[in-house]
């Protein structure tokens, strides 16, 4: 079985995450922050030993930490292969990372960048910047959108209901949620098809203000 810490490091309400396998006491580091002390102490803390550090996209408020990190305690780093920030492992959709006893599944979800992906441990999600609660990643109107949209529906909203979701800002209303409550009450999810879910997009900021949503 895995826990999963999740830390605010600063950033544009950023969150990074500790997935550690229960067991063998092996973490995998998400998104550090920079510099990651959060991340360093935590693990210290918990006695955990760090064996990945994995970038959810290449975007830096999501990557500032790796370097660091990986030079003070030698795990290896892992990306989505067209990520352009350096790395040693290459991820791909449906890559499964052994974490002590557990393993970790790669979800690729292209949309807000093109390397985007989720990682699911057990029933534990980290979304990174694909899906937020209540909200979605930002993106362009045109085949990013159409890359996000499918991204959420075939791969994320399949998930179970009870799989809990740990977003990679803290933008909603709640720091966590589940599928099953991002199926109820995502207004993203919620649309009928591409085309209102491209028009919520494009209309966001009013949307926001009528709900009075910050």
């Amino acid at each position: 079985m895995t826990t999963v810490v999740q830390l605010r490091c600063g950033g544009d309400r950023n969150f990074s995450y500790i997935i550690a396998d229960e067991q063998s006491r092996e973490a995998a580091a998400v998104d550090p922050g920079s510099p990651p002390n959060l991340e360093l102490e935590t693990l210290e803390r918990m006695g955990w030993n760090l064996r990945w550090i994995i970038g959810t996209h290449d975007h830096f408020d999501h990557t500032g930490g790796i370097k660091d990190i990986a030079r003070k305690t030698g795990a290896k780093t892992a990306m989505h292969l067209l990520a352009r920030f350096p790395h040693e492992t290459d991820l791909a959709d449906g890559t499964m990372l052994e974490l002590g006893t557990s393993t970790l599944r790669i979800i690729h979800t292209p949309g807000h960048t093109k390397d985007s992906i989720s990682i699911l441990a057990g029933k534990d999600l980290i979304t990174g910047d694909t899906l937020f609660v209540g909200k979605v990643g930002g993106t362009g109107f045109g085949a990013d959108a159409r890359a996000e949209y499918e991204s959420l529906h075939e791969k994320l909203m399949t998930l179970p209901p009870d799989t809990r979701v740990w977003p990679g800002h803290d933008y909603g209303v709640r720091p966590s949620s589940t599928i099953g409550d991002e199926l109820r009450e995502n207004p993203f999810i919620l649309r009928a098809s591409f085309e209102e879910f491209l028009d919520l997009k494009r209309n966001w900021v009013e949307y926001k203000r009528i709900h009075g949503i910050t």
